[in-house]
């Protein structure tokens, strides 16, 4: 892929470079209407990173069984993974607006009804299982429609930095969140999800303060085949070749985050400090991920990051006798992880058709995190049976093997993507 400027000009490009990356931020901070999704989807995401950590703290106060609360998480998991490819489908059946006016409206009588049975004494456990199903789903069908949305709303040289100015609010939104929500919750047990049902009335009146035809994308008569995001994938090389990529990393991530969780010496404050720093990393990764894209390109952008968290994997199993090994592996991995992020994500949306869009992101989401559940048991038993050092020795094999499949698939990662398909604004 192209870059802005050559690597051997004068030494003055630098200021001019990082000039032209503040004004394409203008750019698209200027457009009214991307301004008003992204608010909305802050106000939102902030809302429910109390509320998602707040669930299990009520449902632990309420049965006093962790083991009842934490059947909670593994549904949440198991609902955003299986209703990937269906919510995608839905996201190319219904228009996008519509579609975030409806799943917002889900989530604020989910939380809404968490709330009131918190105020009236507690709410009983199915009662808790079924709000995590329903916001579950209702996150996972807005997803793809919000990209669709984006794509209607920002026009596609200016896409590197909207998917960074995204990723820069999810990241802002999982440092306050949690810390507002526990503290919130300390308060009263219903506060958190009346904080979350507020925020999904102003994400609400932002959705539908949008363009009226802005997200209308013609649709097939009838339902969409869900197989035609697998069908997609197998015909796209950049895709096939992304999801060799991401599949390991994406369990190698996990259990590195398993690691630090679960080892013996994880209690106490240090372990939340280092998934602090690793966030803050997270949104400083975000900063430049844009920039950085628009430099090196989608190819030697992963070559690199695959590389940098292979070796960060590997220091962090020479310095496996303490929490800073893995610690500073985490933040590593976390500052690269947004950079990689926003370069997949802008050439997917300039790659893959809008028609099919929900499908095929719908498809890869099912597919990339298919071996998820994998990871705390394989943090646990290694951990219990080798140590760290030998669980951070396979997170290190599987960078390995993510690097390789960047390299094996060069041909397919290195090209310049279309124009994207979709509307623009």
């Amino acid at each position: 892929m192209t870059t802005d400027v050559a690597a051997d000009v004068a030494p003055d490009v630098r200021p001019d470079r990082n000039r032209r990356l503040l004004r394409r931020f203008r750019l698209v901070g200027a457009n009214p209407m991307f301004r008003r999704l992204w608010i909305g989807q802050f106000t939102s995401e902030l809302g429910s990173s109390m509320s998602v950590l707040a669930v299990p703290m009520l449902a632990v106060a309420v049965t006093g069984s962790p083991g009842k609360a934490s059947v909670l998480a593994t549904l949440g998991f198991l609902t955003t993974w299986l209703t990937a490819a269906p919510c995608g489908q839905l996201a190319d059946r219904i228009a996008p607006r519509r579609l975030m006016l409806a799943c917002d409206t889900a989530r604020l009588a989910a939380v809404s009804t968490v709330a009131v049975w918190a105020l009236a004494g507690g709410p009983p456990l199915w009662l808790l299982a079924v709000t995590t199903v329903v916001s579950g789903t209702a996150l996972t069908a807005f997803g793809p429609a919000a990209g669709k949305m984006l794509r209607t709303l920002v026009p596609a040289d200016q896409l590197p930095e909207a998917v960074s100015a995204n990723q820069v609010r999810g990241y802002s939104a999982s440092i306050v969140g949690p810390a507002a929500g526990g503290a919130l919750f300390g308060v009263a047990r219903a506060v958190p999800f009346v904080a979350d049902a507020a925020s999904y009335l102003v994400s609400l009146a932002c959705v539908r303060g949008l363009p009226s035809g802005a997200g209308d994308a013609p649709t097939a008569r009838g339902w969409p085949r869900l197989g035609e995001g697998f069908a997609v994938i197998r015909r796209t090389p950049f895709l096939r070749a992304s999801l060799a990529y991401s599949v390991p990393g994406n369990l190698a991530v996990s259990m590195l985050m398993y690691v630090l969780l679960l080892r013996p010496d994880a209690a106490g404050g240090g372990t939340g400090l280092a998934f602090s720093a690793a966030a803050v990393c997270g949104l400083l990764g975000s900063l430049f991920a844009a920039g950085a894209f628009r430099r090196w390109g989608l190819w030697r952008l992963m070559a690199a990051t695959a590389s940098l968290r292979l070796l960060a994997a590997l220091a962090a199993g020479v310095l496996s006798g303490g929490q800073l090994g893995p610690a500073a592996a985490l933040a590593t991995v976390l500052l690269l992880s947004p950079v990689v992020g926003a370069a997949l994500g802008t050439t997917t949306m300039l790659v893959v058709e809008y028609e099919v869009y929900g499908r095929v992101t719908g498809t890869t989401s099912f597919i990339g995190g298919a071996l998820q559940p994998l990871a705390p048991l394989a943090a646990g038993a290694l951990l219990q049976s080798a140590g760290a050092g030998a669980a951070l020795t396979v997170v290190a094999a599987l960078f390995g093997v993510a690097l390789t499949a960047v390299v094996l698939g060069r041909r397919s990662l290195d090209v310049k993507p279309p124009e994207p398909a979709g509307p623009t604004a």
